[in-house]
């Protein structure tokens, strides 16, 4: 679970920002609320809102940024550099150095992770463990020549790690078989985002490859495409069930070679009709896709944080997407959704804890807030009618 992310001076954020997934205690008990072991209720979703340009992306790239950091940063060499122009850019003097900080619940324990990184070197990282306060788990800070370095209950070997200046300690220890770096490593892998390092990836993008790439899970996972196929009357798709089948297709040197290809079985009358998943309308390639990544999710109670969630989709798609997150039997592990969307509507479906809005001054300058810190604002409301009359703020000035 997620509690809250955020830093200073990343891409379009010069000043702090943060998004808080966590809601007071005496915030009524119900479905849009996960709560963990020590009682903290937080969104199990959160859409995020804003005008085009307005650093929508740029929040969740941190998010995005921080999952690989932590877990897949020691793959690069040594030698090798990770990230540029990461800071904001806007200004005569730049600011070299981005900070970013992550607090999340893992085996009924509270963390929090912080970077420091400028265009070189990581800076500081470290992580901590909520008890009574936060305890130093391990820290390192660079001292101009290399790390003062401390640990403490971070596993055995941890003063062996190699002080890695282009890679987080974590994934660095990862490749000694540090067993608490691989408990973190099995908590941000049950993570999914089509955002990360450098920005947007295409992974669920209905690309050819991509739809190769999912008859072929979905083939291995015979259980995810059983839960899909019992759900798609609820999708509208027009299809009576999707199957994955062994199929000769001619490679680009002309031979034949097999290949687990998708296709859709529509039904008319009493008989079925096969199309392949190529024939059919790029909304329903996109579900199909994006499934493939999202049902990991829900199955392992992880993150998924998506950018233009709407990307592909036929509107009435979202809100049945959304629904997954609430209900319990769907997401028995608490799940939890954060999303962009240029779909505004489904603002008029989400409380006020559940909407984030982002804001670009003339400057370049972006800044974000939860919906409920605007003074006055109800549950009651009509949410979607207020914010594009401008009364919250976040809206394209026309």
């Amino acid at each position: 679970m997620i509690y809250t992310f955020g830093g200073r001076n990343f891409y379009s954020f010069r000043d702090a920002f943060e998004m808080d997934f966590r809601v007071k205690p005496q915030a009524t008990e119900r479905d849009i609320f996960q709560t963990d072991a020590r009682g903290q209720k937080c969104n199990s979703v959160m859409g995020i809102f804003g005008a085009n340009a307005s650093g929508k992306t740029h929040l969740l790239q941190a998010l995005g940024f921080l999952q690989w950091f932590i877990v897949h940063s020691a793959q690069m060499k040594p030698q090798e550099g990770s990230w540029e122009n990461m800071a904001f850019l806007f200004s005569e003097k730049p600011d070299p150095r981005t900070d970013l900080f992550l607090e999340f619940e893992m085996g009924g324990q509270h963390y929090r992770y912080e970077l420091s990184v400028d265009d070189h070197r990581v800076v500081a990282e470290s992580l901590q463990v909520k008890r009574t306060r936060f305890a130093v788990l391990f820290e390192r800070v660079w001292n101009g020549h290399a790390y003062d370095f401390k640990s403490q209950d971070f596993g055995h070997n941890a003063s062996q790690v190699p002080q890695r200046e282009n890679a987080s300690f974590i994934s660095t220890a990862l490749l000694l078989e540090n067993t608490f770096a691989r408990q973190l490593d099995a908590f941000f892998s049950s993570c999914y985002g089509n955002l990360w390092a450098l920005g947007r990836s295409d992974r669920h993008d209905p690309l050819t490859s991509n739809l190769i790439a999912t008859a072929r899970f979905f083939d291995e996972h015979r259980d995810y495409l059983d839960w899909v196929n019992h759900r798609l009357a609820s999708f509208d798709l027009g299809l009576q069930e999707i199957e994955v089948r062994k199929v000769s297709v001619p490679n680009m040197e002309g031979k034949m070679e097999d290949k687990i290809l998708p296709f859709g079985i529509h039904r008319h009358g009493d008989r079925d009709y096969a199309l392949s998943i190529f024939e059919e309308s790029r909304g329903t390639q996109a579900l199909f896709v994006l499934l493939r990544y999202v049902l990991p999710v829900l199955k392992s109670g992880g993150i998924a944080f998506i950018d233009e969630f709407e990307q592909g989709l036929h509107s009435h798609m979202i809100p049945c997407l959304v629904d997954l997150f609430y209900t319990p039997k769907h997401n028995p592990k608490g799940a939890q959704l954060v999303f962009s969307c240029h779909a505004d509507y489904i603002i008029s479906q989400m409380e006020k804890y559940q909407i984030q809005l982002v804001e670009k001054d003339a400057e370049g300058v972006s800044s974000t807030f939860r919906l409920d810190a605007v003074k006055g604002v109800r549950n009651v409301d009509n949410h979607y009618a207020k914010y594009h009359a401008g009364a919250y703020g976040g809206v394209p000035a026309f």
